[in-house]
């Protein structure tokens, strides 16, 4: 089961935005943004979480896996984001957009 099905009633999607300064990689099942140069963008979904208790669920497994919580602003609104310090040896995803990206891997 996706970290998305098990949450999804305690998220509120607000919008889509592409973000510059970001590059997108896969993990395998799941992304990860590094920081980047101002060439490089990524999409990303913004939700709100309308659940406490699934705020802290969601917060502590990305810790566990290894993201840095940071708090950015897009289009003038303050949202956290969870990012990665390094891509290792994961797989850029080039056009920044993970949806896509996920719809046509095979795995």
């Amino acid at each position: 089961m996706s970290n998305y099905e098990l949450y999804k009633e305690a998220l509120e999607y607000q919008f889509s935005a592409r973000l510059k300064g970001f590059k997108l990689y896969s993990r395998g099942q799941y992304p990860c943004v590094i920081k980047s140069n101002v060439t490089d963008s990524v999409v990303v979904e913004v939700f709100q979480v309308i659940n406490l208790d699934f705020e802290i669920q969601i917060h502590n497994l990305e810790m566990g896996e290894g993201y840095i919580y940071e708090e950015i602003g897009i289009d003038e609104k303050k949202v956290g984001m969870y990012v990665y310090e390094n891509s290792e040896n994961f797989q850029e995803v080039i056009e920044g957009d993970w949806v896509t990206f996920f719809r046509n891997r095979v795995i």
